[in-house]
């Protein structure tokens, strides 16, 4: 089993390719899990998909150097055409498959790259193993991809290409020069992260009361011990302090100053959160647990993919 490479895509070809090459050029002789570059998932745009965004000016040079390698990228103007012809002839025929979202919708990329997880990654299974790179698309879709790898705890690794000019530097699709102040392969290990279940409990009960309705601090935390064990030890200062005064989607009423700020209720906000956690694509990502064939592709619908 080898790597499937999560990868987001912008107008510069070698965001995707270049840390990929490194990779198989460095790495795959003493990577020891399969083929490291088994397969490429690209998240883009729709228009950067069909073109109608131009990738910039590319150049396929020769490894470690500037020197142009070949010369099909002259006058190619589709990103997306220009990473996978890359890819076909440095890696033969391995998997690609295209997602294409708006990259600039923070919950759609969320969405977008969790259900991919799910995907190929189904929680309780042997999936394939998912690297991400962060190097090309949008700091939107980036952050999706960060956070969803640390709650799902089914990315182990996020990389990316550094390059330092990239005005001058950032056409070509292979690592061009190995002075790591030029150019260098850096990588991020994550440390799989336990979601709080506290925060569950919090917005549920908060939910339950009347829209124009406050509940003292004091009765919310008595409320949840009654429900939980998470809370049996809690202190209302400790409460408010590590938790209400922390958590979004709590709205604290009126201040210190005039002696209401005791009282507190679920926002709008804290409404879209606990419609988050009640969707099944993020529960399972949260749960680990085993899913059926019938629920792996239920959560997957709606995911826009495509293999190239």
């Amino acid at each position: 089993m080898g790597v499937l490479h999560f990868a987001g895509l912008g107008k510069s070809p070698g965001a995707v390719t270049s840390g990929l090459s490194y990779l198989k050029q460095e790495v795959s002789l003493s990577f020891e899990d399969g083929d490291i570059i088994e397969g490429v998932v690209i998240f883009t745009s729709e228009e950067v998909a069909s073109g109608k965004e131009e990738a910039f000016p590319t150049e396929h040079n020769e490894y470690m150097q500037r020197t142009v390698h070949k010369a099909w990228t002259k006058g190619k103007t589709n990103a997306v055409e220009i990473v996978v012809e890359f890819l076909r002839d440095a890696s033969g025929n391995i998997e690609i498959y295209l997602v294409t979202l708006d990259v600039n919708d923070f919950s759609q990329c969320f969405e977008a790259v969790a259900k991919a997880i799910l995907r190929f990654h189904p929680p309780g299974k042997v999936g394939k193993h998912i690297w991400a790179n962060l190097t090309g698309g949008t700091n939107v879709l980036n952050t999706a991809l960060i956070q969803t790898a640390y709650l799902s705890g089914l990315i182990p690794k996020l990389y990316y290409t550094f390059v330092a000019n990239l005005r001058q530097d950032g056409k070509y699709l292979q690592p061009f020069s190995r002075d790591e102040k030029e150019f260098d392969y850096r990588e991020i290990y994550v440390l799989p992260t336990t979601f709080d279940e506290r925060y569950r409990y919090l917005l549920e009960e908060l939910k339950g009361l009347d829209p124009d309705a406050w509940m003292t601090k004091e009765e919310l935390l008595n409320r949840l011990k009654g429900k939980s064990s998470l809370f049996a030890e809690l202190r209302v200062g400790d409460f408010t302090r590590n938790y209400l005064n922390v958590w979004p989607g709590i709205q604290r009423k009126g201040s210190r100053a005039t002696g209401q700020e005791n009282a507190v209720r679920l926002s709008n906000e804290g409404q879209k959160l606990l419609d988050l956690l009640k969707l099944p694509w993020f529960e399972a990502l949260l749960k680990r647990s085993t899913l059926t064939t019938e629920q792996r592709e239920s959560i997957a619908e709606g995911l826009n993919i495509q293999k190239l």
